[in-house]
């Protein structure tokens, strides 16, 4: 079964995502948390197979080690109240942008071309 981490999000994103996740009825394990070691070493071992990442803002600062990770993992989807432009200069290349607040249409048309990529 697969795997997926959300890193980063506030109390009420992360409940919209599990809701959204729950309504689609793709069925997998979560895992939440912050920029820890723990984080870093999943995204690296690729045991998270969907990836997660809230910025809240602009200026945001991600760890170094996570930025890498992130460019190199295939399936990271980024949620922002803020549009993808503004995050050029972290050089992520994410499966998916979602602008907050993003519907559920908008949601499910991610989970749709990453199951339709990614199985």
């Amino acid at each position: 079964m697969q795997t997926y981490l959300t890193l980063n999000y506030s109390r009420v994103s992360r409940s919209q995502l599990a809701h959204y996740l729950q309504r689609t009825g793709w069925l997998c394990f979560g895992q939440t948390g912050a920029f820890t070691e723990d984080a870093l070493a999943c995204i690296r071992s690729r045991e998270c197979t969907l990836v997660f990442l809230r910025l809240s803002a602009p200026d945001e600062d991600v760890p170094e080690p996570f930025l890498a990770a992130l460019r190199q993992h295939p399936a990271v989807i980024v949620t922002s109240p803020y549009p993808a432009h503004l995050f050029s200069y972290l050089n992520l290349h994410p499966f998916d942008f979602l602008t907050e607040p993003y519907s559920f249409d908008r949601f499910a048309m991610s989970m749709e071309r990453y199951v339709a990529v990614f199985g």
